[in-house]
């Protein structure tokens, strides 16, 4: 995704890992934005990029959630509810290991499937998204389970949750260290993380280069590998593993992101992707889930 922005609404970036002090390597230029490498650590990140307030605006827009743009916010997401269900199970049978039960929170919660896989599994849950249109879907569900707001701002109880999941949420922070910190403060003792989130390393990267599908600009901000996931946890977060992540799609949807078809692709090509969205197939798509306890 890409869009005018106005100069007045960009900003750099640096490195919340090393700081500003190490230069910036380019890796790929989608103007006005550009995806940089940290020439000390390696992490990718957009710089320039929106403004905070800028890019929250955006979220706020129906049209986040009901593009006909394919690869624009998250298109056909309302429409795929089953795979996403499917895909969060996954994820939590990942994380059962280290915690099965309790309170748990997902920040970025969306329409809300992940409560809805989450509950299934015993979790008591709660939801937490920064835009009007989809927490207003997400309340005719779950009502004030959900809040609309930030991690950083939220008003749980300190301590207050077993469980706290990122999923597809961790590439649009602004500032790293400080949502991760407000995550600590409202984990309980022992509490655990999981974060799913585009690899830049990953073979999907490697292979598609400049036309990856998680180039999804202005959206995504930063690109965590494996090591700089690690390194930005470990300060208060004891890291338990990180391993390749992937999510079930229907292949008219996978046919589409590949392809980058907008929503209008002609008579013929909407016949086959009517076709192939009977099937449905779990696919790697590039991006890796970190699971970490509070230390």
């Amino acid at each position: 995704m890409t869009t005018n922005a106005s100069p007045l609404d960009l900003e750099p970036a640096t490195c919340p890992i090393c700081g500003p002090s190490p230069s910036a390597v380019l890796r790929y230029s989608f103007d006005p934005y550009k995806v940089v490498a940290c020439s000390s650590c390696g992490l990718n990140y957009l710089s320039p990029r929106l403004t905070q307030d800028a890019i929250l605006k955006l979220y706020k827009d129906e049209a986040y959630y009901n593009s006909n743009i394919s690869g624009q916010g998250y298109d056909e997401y309302l429409e795929i509810s089953e795979n996403w269900e499917k895909t969060f199970t996954r994820r939590l049978k990942q994380i059962a290991p280290y915690k099965s039960s309790g309170r748990a929170l997902d920040i970025g919660c969306g329409p809300g499937y992940f409560l809805t896989a989450a509950q299934k599994m015993g979790f008591d849950v709660y939801g937490l998204d920064p835009s009007d249109y989809i927490v207003e879907i997400a309340k005719k569900s779950w009502g004030e389970r959900v809040q609309l707001g930030l991690i950083e701002s939220a008003n749980y109880e300190p301590e207050s949750f077993d469980l706290i999941v990122a999923f597809d949420t961790f590439e649009h922070i602004y500032d790293p260290n400080k949502f991760l910190q407000a995550i600590h403060s409202f984990l309980k003792p022992g509490g655990v993380l999981a974060i799913t989130t585009p690899d830049p390393t990953s073979t999907l990267s490697k292979i598609s280069g400049k036309n990856w599908v998680s180039y999804k600009l202005p959206e995504h901000v930063f690109y965590w590998s494996p090591e700089t996931i690690r390194r930005i946890l470990e300060k208060d977060f004891d890291v338990l593993e990180i391993r390749s992540a992937g999510q079930y799609a229907t292949l008219g949807f996978l046919f589409r992101r590949v392809f980058r078809l907008s929503g209008n692709p002609g008579k013929l090509i909407s016949t086959i992707i009517n076709f192939l969205n009977r099937f449905s197939i779990y696919s790697d798509n590039g991006s890796l889930t970190a699971i970490a306890r509070k230390k």
